[in-house]
């Protein structure tokens, strides 16, 4: 046993100014302000969120694999992002169900780039469940995770924006059974040591990116995983298990 714990907008007529060597036109007063009521929608919101993005798209090839394989895709939480914070086909989700019918949860939901949700939903259905069924547990829950976020790598001044700006990383601090037993990814409890050494495993042979207990003091409790391309596939595992 593990042990761990529109407004509208009203509009106005332009009325152009009159010369005074053009005795046969006659300016006619202003008619009164049209009735709010009766004003034309605008196309955007009182927020400033445009028309078209209020109304749901199409979902794209990545999205529905994602909702056949099980993803239940949730209205996004985030507005539309531009420049170095722009997600690529952003999922928003929490939960998924697995073959069996089972579900497994997300301790909240996250919003990331479509590619990397499919790639987490394989490692948890593929990977984390088989895993938990070894230690004789069936999995109910990712605990300390966390998605988008338009900030530099570690919220550093100065330093390079963050896979998290752009969708492309998940962090995560541990696992939560159905019997109430909890994994955290940090720390040495025994009883747990296979477990965490099991999820290393499969987590750096999955992701391009691993960083967790042991990489720095900004992973100290959790894990960060993310699917950044590098030049000739490097990739970077580092988590220490104790």
């Amino acid at each position: 046993m593990f042990g761990f714990g529109a407004l509208a907008r009203d509009s106005q007529a332009k009325v152009q100014g009159v010369s005074q060597s053009d005795p046969a036109r006659v300016l006619a007063p202003l008619p009164p302000p049209r009735p709010s009521r009766l004003a034309p929608q605008a196309d955007s919101t009182a927020n400033g969120n445009s028309l078209e993005q209020r109304v749901p798209a199409v979902p794209s090839t990545c999205i529905r694999a994602f909702e056949e394989s099980g993803g239940f895709v949730l209205p996004s939480q985030n507005g539309a992002s531009t420049g170095e914070c722009a997600i690529e086909d952003p999922v928003t989700f929490q939960r998924l169900t697995m073959p069996d019918g089972s579900r497994i949860e997300l301790d909240s939901a996250i919003t990331v780039r479509c590619s990397l949700a499919l790639e987490v939903l394989a490692w948890i259905r593929d990977d984390l469940a088989a895993l938990a069924r070894q230690e004789n547990a069936r999995l109910a829950k990712l605990t300390g995770v966390g998605g988008y976020a338009c900030r530099s790598r570690n919220a550093d001044t100065g330093a390079p924006i963050s896979e998290h700006a752009s969708g492309n990383a998940l962090d995560v601090g541990g696992l939560l059974m159905q019997d109430g037993r909890a994994v955290a990814f940090a720390g040495q409890e025994p009883l747990s040591r296979s477990m965490r050494d099991a999820v290393q495993k499969s987590v750096c042979q999955r992701f391009a990116t691993v960083l967790g207990p042991g990489a720095d003091s900004s992973h100290k409790d959790h894990l960060h995983l993310d699917m950044r391309q590098r030049s000739r596939g490097f990739r970077i595992c580092q988590w220490t298990v104790e």
